[in-house]
């Protein structure tokens, strides 16, 4: 199998006047990189050929383009519209591309290791291939769905919790097996141990900002990232992300109990971007605005009016 020494994580190749700002995480033994490349002027012509690579450029088309793209050599058959579908393309093959016509795409790069890391949990499994026609086109909602999950995380990348990050590219690279994956035998994944379960748990709750990976918490339980995901879901029935979230939540109400600190006050203190990310949070998991739960819970210290005691006296 072919492999080498540089990566097309950067997307060097692609010949647009602005460069693709290419989101980096090292997911378990590799580099996920995530963008949106776009070009609004048609006949923007051949790119470089992308380099060798034990990896995959897993591309979500946000709207139709023209191009020509060969794969060792072979012209690609294409459908008629392309928006809404998703191609994969194979850095182990000889890549040309032509394009046309002006395009809008997200891009997850996916080192063979991240896919190997991630799916299967057992030592016993092994990913073989994936089952794909290379630079072909096919309609994968889910795909689509983390896609358009990421563009408003692209706008603003410095909000973007690492925890959140993390999720998209395993969740992407479990899917990306599951679906398209060739696996030898597989076993279910169980639940975390005691331990594990607290100790991931504390972790979690000391980084209320969100600025903890995944591969951090699945190697303090000394298990893959994909069987850990699992058995944290199976074990608390949520995610680590949204266990983060809720612990941010109870937090943010904790510190409600002091009315001297505003609402961005304590959004910030919580790790939230901004007030308006906390009151989205807050609302959706608490069911009511943070300013609603306030005025229901917590109870206000007023002092004595002037003049109250003299008026018990009197009476």
């Amino acid at each position: 199998m072919a492999t080498a020494a540089r990566s097309n994580l950067d997307l060097r190749f692609i010949p647009v006047a602005n460069q693709p700002k290419v989101l980096v995480r090292r997911i378990g033994r590799g580099m996920v990189g995530i963008a949106r490349v776009r070009c609004d002027t048609d006949g923007l012509g051949p790119y470089d050929r992308p380099e060798i690579e034990d990896a995959f450029l897993v591309s979500h088309h946000l709207t139709h383009f023209r191009s020509d793209i060969r794969v060792d050599g072979k012209l690609v058959n294409k459908p008629r519209n392309i928006a809404g579908l998703t191609s994969i393309h194979d850095y182990r093959r000889c890549i040309d591309c032509e394009m046309h016509t002006a395009f809008d795409t997200m891009t997850f790069h996916l080192p063979r290791v991240v896919l190997e890391t991630i799916f299967p949990d057992s030592r016993r499994d092994q990913l073989e291939d994936l089952d794909i026609e290379p630079s072909g086109s096919v309609d994968d909602g889910t795909i689509a769905a983390m896609a358009a999950a990421m563009l408003p995380a692209l706008a603003t990348p410095e909000r973007i919790s690492l925890l959140f990050l993390d999720h998209v590219s395993c969740a992407l690279a479990t899917h990306i097996v599951a679906a398209y994956g060739r696996l030898a035998s597989s076993r279910t994944a169980g639940t975390l141990a005691s331990w594990q379960e607290r100790r991931v748990k504390e972790m979690i709750a000391a980084r209320l900002d969100g600025e903890i990976r995944l591969a951090d918490l699945a190697a303090e339980c000394r298990l893959s990232i994909g069987h850990f995901v699992r058995a944290f879901r199976r074990t608390t029935n949520t995610t680590p992300h949204q266990w983060l979230l809720q612990r941010r939540v109870d937090h943010a109400k904790t510190l409600m109990q002091d009315r001297a600190r505003t609402l961005a006050e304590i959004a910030l203190a919580c790790g939230f971007a901004d007030q308006s990310h906390f009151t989205r949070t807050f609302t959706r998991l608490a069911g009511v605005p943070p300013g609603v739960w306030r005025q229901r819970n917590v109870t206000a210290v007023i002092g004595p009016r002037p003049g109250a005691a003299e008026e018990r006296a009197v009476a």
